[in-house]
């Protein structure tokens, strides 16, 4: 064991590795900043980083005796930890002068978790929380990689010196044992992760224990002997592996696929050259990736990674682009090469030797005092955010005169905002405008599958109204309330995140652990129990990126099911999926943005069929109403309309903004009592809301 494919026990330098490092470090920045997608880069990293990190490590074994993770571990910290929390610093300081407030908090509790190697954590846990789902990257969003990197960097030491606990346990040589080991590590986690992939591929995109193949893979290429294979083979198998680092991007949507079995693509890719080794030379892919600009980028590809981010957002930012034209991004790549040069030349290469000849117990003291002041700044500052939050109070009622909200457009008046008349609700408190079905606790959990509910209005009301769907169902509960208290009317509401009133649960966004099936049967047990004069859910789901406005089978399933119980239905269409989020868009822009609004037809259909045909409609149970003119006008649907800010995220409609068109939705309902059987059409037509 006394090589590894090229690079001994004592060490050697591999250019194609820097190269590989380079090429890695370049499709992430380039599919960032010009495609909005992810490369498979990252994962290219992680497999060289699982090879090197080996190779440390069984050197370290091989000259001290034995695995010293402290000592490891400082060594990791006098390379990573200066040029990370310079670029923290650096994006603190950048949020404070350059995004809008309604982004400080994110950055904030992401720059402390990705200090602490957790920021992978922190968005997974935030891929299961459907209201930060709709949250923009923040500048160090990045960090959820070195956070894994880190996570295994802290795992492997304890790894290989099970591998030889087990080796001497078992009579193998270190070898043996350490390829056992790695095999095994390998197998449990790609598994792992090809069935957490299926059954919830945002967490794990970002959970550690779906990504430790990767590290392993890299591992078992290291303690491999591909010396021995044909330098032809060889060749070709590193030309194999650049082809596939080369095409994963352009051919996967790695951000919606990986990791599971699908990230094998570029992970392979990098294993193939890897194994390829630096010796082959003429006409090889180690030849190609060995050139000096590219061993030259690969010294600096970790700071150039670090910093390609939080340049790219404070560039869009501050020119207010949602995209990035070609020449913002060779802006972007030529700051992004400018500062990782300096980092690396100023920074990180003196600290590194200065910190060099010092113990462990020096390296981990000056670690602290480093992190001192950087939690220390993100401790005062969110609490003075803190303050301002506790202050802001989303109001109740509102001068009608001042914030028309929807009777702007239903007037036919400017959209937008007035120069001299504050938006409310503040874009900067947006995510503090949540309906009372929030606050109070009724509004069911992900995992939840108990029809919770909540009363409003009256509770000996002459007409019950029972409201029924996802969040998208619930953002009309401050309409109808407002109604409920005018008209004597008893309000319930029956709502979950990430569920639709649908007999097909799969329909909906997030059906976890089948919560979604078993509550959708539990509300009909409910509805059956409580008999309501009308049932109140949603009839469409608004064009997304992935499918056009349409009325999902499940839905006509549920909407028979009411009418077997003899319940009548208002069936109201959904509001538009803006597609980022507006809040923060209006804080960057302005209310009357272009950037913020989207084109109506992108929206919502312009002629969308109903199933009129397969309902009762003798019985005039199902009324379907059209209330889209109230957040779009002919052309588009803007982000602000009569100063009330429309949506507090990407797609869930402002309290004060449903209050707003509470009369007109009132009028609907009150239209939605002509015989169904009498109206002829069979879809939403454009124009004034209109009833079938």
């Amino acid at each position: 064991m006394d090589r590894h494919n090229g690079a001994s026990a004592a060490g050697s330098f591999r250019g194609d590795i820097e190269g590989l490092r380079a090429l890695a470090a370049l499709l992430v920045a380039i599919f960032h900043i010009w495609m909005n997608k992810v490369s498979g880069g990252v994962d290219v990293f992680f497999v060289a980083s699982g090879y090197l990190i080996t190779l440390s490590l069984l050197r370290q074994c091989e000259q001290q005796g034995r695995v010293r993770p402290l000592v490891f571990w400082a060594g990791l910290a006098r390379r990573l930890l200066p040029a990370a929390l310079l670029v923290i610093a650096a994006v603190l300081l950048g949020t404070w002068l350059l995004l809008p407030r309604s982004l400080w908090m994110p950055s904030m509790k992401e720059s402390l978790a990705a200090m602490f190697y957790l920021e992978n954590w922190l968005l997974a846990l935030n891929s299961v929380d459907y209201l930060a789902r709709d949250n923009l990257p923040s500048p160090v969003q990045h960090y959820w990689a070195l956070s894994a990197q880190g996570q295994f960097y802290a795992l492997w030491p304890f790894v290989i010196m099970l591998a030889l606990y087990l080796g001497r346990r078992l009579q193998l040589n270190r070898r043996q044992a350490v390829m056992l080991t790695f095999a095994g590590v390998f197998i449990l986690s790609l598994g792992f992760s090809i069935i957490h992939t299926a059954a919830n591929q945002t967490f794990a995109y970002f959970n550690t224990f779906a990504r430790v193949w990767q590290f392993a893979l890299g591992g078992l290429v290291a303690i491999m002997p591909w010396a021995s294979i044909p330098a032809e083979i060889r060749r070709v198998m590193g030309w194999l592996g650049l082809v596939a680092i080369l095409s994963c991007g352009m051919v996967l949507d790695v951000s919606l696929s990986f990791p599971g079995y699908v990230a094998l693509w570029p992970s392979l890719g990098a294993a193939l050259i890897l194994a390829a080794g630096a010796t082959v030379v003429g006409g090889s892919a180690g030849r190609l990736l060995s050139i000096r600009p590219l061993i030259w980028l690969g010294g600096i590809s970790y700071a150039f990674y670090l910093w390609h981010w939080p340049i790219m957002i404070f560039f869009r930012a501050t020119f207010a682009e949602l995209g990035v034209a070609w020449y913002g991004g060779v802006l972007i790549l030529l700051l992004s090469l400018l500062l990782a040069w300096g980092t690396t030349r100023l920074i990180e290469k003196p600290v590194r030797s200065h910190l060099g000849r010092r113990s462990p117990g020096f390296v981990y003291v000056t670690a602290l005092a480093a992190f001192a002041p950087l939690v220390l700044a993100i401790a005062l500052w969110r609490n003075e955010v803190q303050g301002l939050a506790e202050q802001y109070q989303v109001p109740e009622t509102v001068d009608a005169s001042l914030y028309p909200g929807a009777r702007a457009l239903a007037a036919g008046l400017a959209h937008g905002s007035t120069e001299d008349t504050a938006i409310i609700p503040e874009p900067f408190m947006a995510s503090r405008d949540v309906p009372k079905p929030y606050r109070e606790g009724c509004h069911q959990s992900l995992l939840g599958s108990e029809a919770s509910a909540c009363q409003y209005g009256h509770a000996d009301g002459v007409l019950t109204i029972a409201v029924a769907g996802s969040s998208h169902a619930t953002h009309w509960v401050p309409a109808l309330e407002k109604i409920a208290l005018q008209r004597n009317w008893r309000l319930v509401s029956y709502t979950k995140n990430g569920c639709r009133f649908t007999a097909n649960a799969d329909e909906s966004p997030d059906n976890r652990q089948n919560s979604c099936a078993v509550w959708n049967d539990n509300v009909l047990a409910a509805l059956e129990q409580l008999a309501p004069d009308l049932v109140f859910t949603t009839a469409t789901v608004a064009a997304t990126a992935d499918r056009p406005e349409h009325v999902p089978d499940g839905y006509v399933e549920q909407w028979k099911k009411l009418q077997q119980m003899q319940l009548r239905i208002i069936a109201v269409r959904d509001t538009p999926f803006m597609g980022f989020h507006v809040p923060t868009c209006v804080d960057i822009n302005g209310a009357d943005s272009r950037h913020c609004s989207r084109p109506r037809e992108q929206a919502l259909a312009a002629d969308l069929r109903l199933p009129l045909e397969e309902l009762d409609a003798k019985e005039q149970a199902i009324h379907f109403i059209d209330m889209s003119d109230y957040f779009c006008t002919r052309d588009s649907c803007p982000a602000v309309a009569g100063n009330v800010l429309i949506y507090k995220d990407r797609s869930h409609i402002s309290t004060v903004y449903m209050k707003s068109l509470s009369g007109f939705l009132a009028e609907a309902i009150d239209r939605s009592s002509w015989p169904l059987a009498e109206r002829q059409a069979s879809h939403f037509p454009r124009g004034r809301p209109l009833v079938f």
